[in-house]
């Protein structure tokens, strides 16, 4: 799983699909460098690993094939754009 936008609401999303036993949450984009990194150490802290990635263009995370969902926590002027390219690159959401 991906999520985009892991701001204060995105980041509660964050936590909540990580601590799900079937979910693994391998990226995380923001264009926000310091709510990345947060997101970055928190997925890494749970699964005691640094296989995270982080990304500041949803597109990019949206281009990897080994994601099947993404959650999208954008701003409110973001979800269309975001949604539809997510439903293009076959996601869940």
């Amino acid at each position: 799983m991906g999520c985009i936008g892991v701001g204060s609401m995105g980041g509660g999303h964050l936590r909540t699909f990580s601590g799900y036993e079937d979910v693994r949450v391998v990226a995380a984009c923001d264009l926000r460098r310091k709510f990345r990194e947060r997101a970055k150490q928190r997925v890494d802290s749970r699964y005691g690993d640094t296989d995270c990635a982080v990304y500041s263009d949803f597109r990019e995370l949206l281009a990897r094939p080994d994601i099947d969902a993404v959650c999208v926590a954008t701003p409110d002027h973001w979800h269309g754009l975001v949604g539809i390219e997510a439903a293009r690159s076959r996601k869940d959401m």
